[in-house]
C-alpha cells in the first residue's frame, strides 16, 4: 500500500489531500522545500504548490479514487473477429494481392502500424480485386 500522510509535513511518495482552494485535491507529494509541498495528481498530471497546513490525510471515500487513479490498466486487445481472422490467400501471381497481404500482416502485428479496421479493408480489396476467375460472384435472386 502507498504511503500514508500522517507527520505535519508529509514525506516524499504520500498521499495527501489538499484543502487550500475551492475543492478538495487530492495528490502525491513529489518533494517538499520550507514552507512548500510540491503535489502531484494521482496517476500522474502538473505538479502544483501547497501549504503543508492545508495538507491532511486523505478519507477512506478519497483513497478509493487514489486507487483508481494509481492502478495500471491492463492493455486489452480487442478484435472484433476473437481473433479468428484467418489471412488472406492472395491469388496467384498477382502483384496487388500479394501488396495487400504484406500490408494485412503489418496492420495485424504488433507496433504503431496495429490497426485491425486497415487490416479488414485489406482482406476486402482482396476478396474483390479482379480476377480471372473472380474470387467472389454476386447472383441476382
Amino acid at each position: 500500500m502507498p504511503p500514508h500522510h500522517t507527520s505535519p509535513t508529509p514525506t516524499a511518495g504520500a498521499y495527501v489531500a489538499d484543502t487550500g482552494g475551492p475543492v478538495t485535491r487530492l495528490g502525491q507529494v513529489t518533494r517538499t522545500r520550507v514552507g512548500a509541498v510540491y503535489v502531484r495528481p494521482p496517476g500522474g498530471g502538473a505538479e502544483w504548490v501547497a501549504a503543508p497546513e492545508n495538507l491532511r490525510a486523505p478519507t477512506e471515500g478519497e483513497w478509493v479514487t487514489i486507487r483508481i487513479l494509481t492502478t495500471p490498466v491492463r492493455e486489452l486487445v480487442l478484435s472484433a473477429d476473437h481473433e479468428l481472422r484467418p489471412r488472406p490467400v492472395p491469388v496467384p501471381d498477382c502483384t496487388p494481392c500479394a501488396y495487400l497481404v504484406e500490408w494485412f500482416d503489418r496492420y495485424m502485428g504488433t507496433g504503431p502500424q496495429h490497426d485491425e479496421s486497415a487490416a479488414v479493408d485489406c482482406v476486402v480489396e482482396i476478396r474483390n480485386h479482379p480476377h480471372d476467375p473472380p474470387k467472389m460472384r454476386i447472383t441476382r435472386p
